[in-house]
Protein backbone atom coordinates (compact mmCIF):
# COMPACT_ATOMS: atom_id res chain seq x y z
CA UNK A 1 0.00 0.00 0.00
CA UNK A 2 1.14 3.54 -0.75
CA UNK A 3 1.25 5.87 2.27
CA UNK A 4 1.13 9.66 2.37
CA UNK A 5 0.74 12.01 5.33
CA UNK A 6 -0.73 15.51 5.03
CA UNK A 7 -3.36 17.84 6.43
CA UNK A 8 -6.19 19.80 4.83
CA UNK A 9 -6.26 23.46 5.81
CA UNK A 10 -4.26 22.52 8.91
CA UNK A 11 -6.95 20.03 10.00
CA UNK A 12 -5.90 16.39 10.66
CA UNK A 13 -9.44 15.07 10.18
CA UNK A 14 -8.96 14.30 6.51
CA UNK A 15 -12.08 12.18 6.18
CA UNK A 16 -14.27 15.14 6.99
CA UNK A 17 -13.16 16.77 3.73
CA UNK A 18 -13.67 13.87 1.37
CA UNK A 19 -13.31 10.20 0.55
CA UNK A 20 -11.45 8.05 -1.93
CA UNK A 21 -12.52 5.29 -4.32
CA UNK A 22 -10.58 3.42 -6.97
CA UNK A 23 -11.93 5.76 -9.66
CA UNK A 24 -11.95 9.18 -8.01
CA UNK A 25 -11.14 11.17 -4.87
CA UNK A 26 -13.92 13.53 -3.84
CA UNK A 27 -12.61 16.54 -1.91
CA UNK A 28 -13.75 19.96 -0.80
CA UNK A 29 -13.21 22.88 -3.13
CA UNK A 30 -9.65 24.20 -3.25
CA UNK A 31 -8.09 21.07 -1.73
CA UNK A 32 -5.73 19.68 -4.34
CA UNK A 33 -2.52 17.77 -3.75
CA UNK A 34 -0.98 15.97 -6.71
CA UNK A 35 0.60 13.47 -4.30
CA UNK A 36 -2.88 12.23 -3.38
CA UNK A 37 -3.62 11.36 -7.00
CA UNK A 38 -0.24 9.65 -7.34
CA UNK A 39 -0.58 7.59 -4.14
CA UNK A 40 -4.23 6.62 -4.69
CA UNK A 41 -4.06 6.25 -8.49
CA UNK A 42 -7.26 8.26 -8.91
CA UNK A 43 -8.24 11.74 -10.02
CA UNK A 44 -9.45 14.42 -7.62
CA UNK A 45 -12.94 15.87 -8.05
CA UNK A 46 -13.38 19.10 -6.10
CA UNK A 47 -16.77 20.36 -4.99
CA UNK A 48 -18.69 21.86 -2.12
CA UNK A 49 -21.78 20.53 -0.37
CA UNK A 50 -24.22 23.11 0.93
CA UNK A 51 -21.51 25.68 0.34
CA UNK A 52 -18.99 23.95 2.65
CA UNK A 53 -15.80 21.96 2.04
CA UNK A 54 -16.90 19.17 4.42
CA UNK A 55 -17.62 16.80 1.57
CA UNK A 56 -16.64 13.70 3.54
CA UNK A 57 -19.04 14.61 6.31
CA UNK A 58 -22.00 15.03 4.00
CA UNK A 59 -21.39 12.39 1.28
CA UNK A 60 -20.72 8.67 0.94
CA UNK A 61 -19.85 6.75 -2.18
CA UNK A 62 -18.04 3.96 -3.97
CA UNK A 63 -16.44 3.72 -7.39
CA UNK A 64 -19.77 3.95 -9.21
CA UNK A 65 -22.31 5.74 -7.01
CA UNK A 66 -22.51 8.66 -4.59
CA UNK A 67 -25.13 9.51 -1.96
CA UNK A 68 -25.64 13.17 -1.06
CA UNK A 69 -27.90 14.97 1.44
CA UNK A 70 -30.96 17.00 0.57
CA UNK A 71 -29.19 20.19 1.68
CA UNK A 72 -27.01 20.03 -1.43
CA UNK A 73 -27.33 23.13 -3.59
CA UNK A 74 -28.69 22.88 -7.13
CA UNK A 75 -25.44 23.84 -8.87
CA UNK A 76 -23.47 21.38 -6.73
CA UNK A 77 -25.85 18.57 -7.64
CA UNK A 78 -25.71 19.42 -11.33
CA UNK A 79 -21.91 19.41 -11.21
CA UNK A 80 -21.74 15.99 -9.55
CA UNK A 81 -24.32 14.50 -11.92
CA UNK A 82 -22.07 15.40 -14.83
CA UNK A 83 -19.42 13.11 -13.37
CA UNK A 84 -21.13 10.46 -11.24
CA UNK A 85 -24.36 8.59 -10.59
CA UNK A 86 -25.88 10.57 -7.72
CA UNK A 87 -28.74 9.91 -5.31
CA UNK A 88 -30.18 12.61 -3.06
CA UNK A 89 -31.25 11.13 0.28
CA UNK A 90 -34.34 12.88 1.59
CA UNK A 91 -33.60 12.51 5.28
CA UNK A 92 -33.36 14.76 8.31
CA UNK A 93 -29.95 13.17 8.85
CA UNK A 94 -27.66 15.10 6.53
CA UNK A 95 -24.21 13.97 7.76
CA UNK A 96 -24.38 10.97 5.44
CA UNK A 97 -20.64 10.36 5.51
CA UNK A 98 -20.93 9.68 9.23
CA UNK A 99 -23.73 7.17 8.72
CA UNK A 100 -22.78 4.99 5.75
CA UNK A 101 -19.81 2.63 5.30
CA UNK A 102 -19.53 1.15 1.82
CA UNK A 103 -17.21 -0.18 -0.83
CA UNK A 104 -17.74 -1.68 -4.28
CA UNK A 105 -19.15 -4.91 -2.81
CA UNK A 106 -21.57 -3.93 -0.06
CA UNK A 107 -22.91 -1.29 2.28
CA UNK A 108 -23.35 -0.93 6.04
CA UNK A 109 -25.78 1.78 7.13
CA UNK A 110 -26.49 3.33 10.50
CA UNK A 111 -29.71 2.22 12.24
CA UNK A 112 -30.69 5.89 11.99
CA UNK A 113 -31.23 5.32 8.24
CA UNK A 114 -33.37 2.19 8.59
CA UNK A 115 -36.32 3.69 6.69
CA UNK A 116 -34.00 4.32 3.71
CA UNK A 117 -32.59 0.77 3.52
CA UNK A 118 -34.60 -0.44 0.51
CA UNK A 119 -34.15 2.90 -1.27
CA UNK A 120 -30.37 2.69 -0.86
CA UNK A 121 -30.25 -0.96 -1.96
CA UNK A 122 -32.13 -0.10 -5.14
CA UNK A 123 -29.81 2.82 -5.93
CA UNK A 124 -26.56 1.03 -5.09
CA UNK A 125 -27.63 -2.30 -6.57
CA UNK A 126 -26.25 -4.16 -3.57
CA UNK A 127 -27.19 -5.42 -0.13
CA UNK A 128 -27.33 -2.86 2.69
CA UNK A 129 -27.06 -4.07 6.27
CA UNK A 130 -28.04 -2.09 9.34
CA UNK A 131 -25.30 -2.06 11.96
CA UNK A 132 -23.68 0.11 14.58
CA UNK A 133 -19.91 0.22 15.04
CA UNK A 134 -18.61 0.17 18.63
CA UNK A 135 -22.25 0.51 19.68
CA UNK A 136 -22.40 3.88 17.94
CA UNK A 137 -24.78 4.99 15.21
CA UNK A 138 -21.99 6.89 13.39
CA UNK A 139 -21.19 3.83 11.30
CA UNK A 140 -19.35 5.78 8.60
CA UNK A 141 -17.01 7.70 10.88
CA UNK A 142 -16.21 4.84 13.28
CA UNK A 143 -14.67 2.72 10.49
CA UNK A 144 -12.95 3.06 7.12
CA UNK A 145 -12.78 0.48 4.35
CA UNK A 146 -11.55 -0.22 0.85
CA UNK A 147 -12.47 -3.34 -1.15
CA UNK A 148 -10.18 -5.62 0.84
CA UNK A 149 -9.90 -4.41 4.43
CA UNK A 150 -11.55 -2.26 7.07
CA UNK A 151 -10.12 -0.50 10.13
CA UNK A 152 -12.62 -0.14 12.97
CA UNK A 153 -13.13 1.66 16.27
CA UNK A 154 -11.32 -0.11 19.17
CA UNK A 155 -14.62 -0.70 20.99
CA UNK A 156 -16.15 -2.59 18.06
CA UNK A 157 -17.67 -5.93 18.99
CA UNK A 158 -16.82 -9.21 17.32
CA UNK A 159 -20.40 -9.37 16.00
CA UNK A 160 -20.10 -5.92 14.41
CA UNK A 161 -16.77 -6.84 12.83
CA UNK A 162 -18.19 -10.09 11.48
CA UNK A 163 -21.10 -8.16 9.93
CA UNK A 164 -18.67 -5.80 8.21
CA UNK A 165 -16.56 -8.73 6.98
CA UNK A 166 -19.58 -10.56 5.57
CA UNK A 167 -21.37 -7.61 3.93
CA UNK A 168 -18.33 -5.76 2.57
CA UNK A 169 -16.20 -8.83 1.83
CA UNK A 170 -13.20 -7.50 3.77
CA UNK A 171 -10.79 -8.30 6.57
CA UNK A 172 -11.20 -6.16 9.69
CA UNK A 173 -8.84 -4.90 12.34
CA UNK A 174 -8.87 -2.46 15.23
CA UNK A 175 -6.88 0.77 14.95
CA UNK A 176 -6.74 4.46 15.84
CA UNK A 177 -5.38 7.54 14.05
CA UNK A 178 -4.53 11.17 14.84
CA UNK A 179 -2.78 10.23 18.11
CA UNK A 180 -5.59 8.14 19.53
CA UNK A 181 -8.79 9.02 17.69
CA UNK A 182 -11.05 5.98 17.24
CA UNK A 183 -13.03 7.64 14.42
CA UNK A 184 -11.10 6.25 11.48
CA UNK A 185 -13.57 7.37 8.83
CA UNK A 186 -13.22 10.97 9.94
CA UNK A 187 -9.41 10.74 10.08
CA UNK A 188 -8.27 8.90 6.94
CA UNK A 189 -8.69 8.45 3.21
CA UNK A 190 -8.07 5.07 1.59
CA UNK A 191 -8.72 3.00 -1.52
CA UNK A 192 -7.18 -0.21 -2.84
CA UNK A 193 -3.99 1.58 -3.83
CA UNK A 194 -3.10 3.65 -0.81
CA UNK A 195 -3.82 5.33 2.50
CA UNK A 196 -3.72 9.03 3.31
CA UNK A 197 -3.26 9.89 6.99
CA UNK A 198 -2.63 13.09 8.90
CA UNK A 199 0.76 14.14 10.17
CA UNK A 200 -0.63 13.71 13.71
CA UNK A 201 -1.02 9.97 13.20
CA UNK A 202 1.79 8.25 15.10
CA UNK A 203 4.27 5.71 13.77
CA UNK A 204 2.68 2.79 15.66
CA UNK A 205 -0.76 3.83 14.40
CA UNK A 206 0.51 3.99 10.82
CA UNK A 207 2.08 0.56 11.20
CA UNK A 208 -1.16 -0.96 12.50
CA UNK A 209 -3.26 0.67 9.77
CA UNK A 210 -0.81 -0.50 7.11
CA UNK A 211 -0.79 -4.03 8.51
CA UNK A 212 -4.60 -4.25 8.41
CA UNK A 213 -4.92 -2.82 4.89
CA UNK A 214 -2.11 -5.04 3.62
CA UNK A 215 -3.85 -8.29 4.58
Amino acid sequence: MNFFTTSFNGDPNLGMYGFATNKYILLGSGIFKKELEDKLNAKIINTTISGTNLVGLFCAGNSDKIIVPNIIEKHELEFLKEKLSVHVLESRYTAIGNLILLNDKGCIISPLLERHKIELEEFLGMKCQLSSVAGLNVTGSAALCNNNSCVVHPNSTREEMETIEKVLGVNTGIATANFGSPFLGACLLANDYGIIASEQTTGPELSMIDEIFSK
